[in-house]
């Protein structure tokens, strides 16, 4: 998989707002971490699938509070300007 393509698949996820959404997030950052490198800090790519792992892993009457959202989609936002850096 190009890496094009995994930040077009990534920018979908954009308005899902979902413990699914983040987990795929977390594994696709995770499985291509060699596609990433040179390109995202490891320290900042290693920040950016923790959140969206937590995330993730949250207890499922958390998922649809305002708190859950914000956090996604601040994590999101971090995440997509590191993205908008690479291409």
């Amino acid at each position: 998989m190009k890496l094009k393509d995994i930040i077009d698949e990534i920018t979908a996820l954009r308005n899902e707002r979902s413990y699914r959404a983040a987990l795929q997030i977390s594994k696709l950052l995770d499985n291509n971490r060699r596609l990433f490198a040179g390109k995202i800090n490891d320290l900042d790519l290693d920040f950016m699938m923790k959140n969206f792992e937590e995330l993730s892993y949250s207890h499922p009457k958390d998922h649809n509070t305002p708190g859950f959202i914000r956090d996604y989609d601040k994590y999101f936002e971090s995440l997509l300007f590191h993205l908008n850096k690479i291409v």
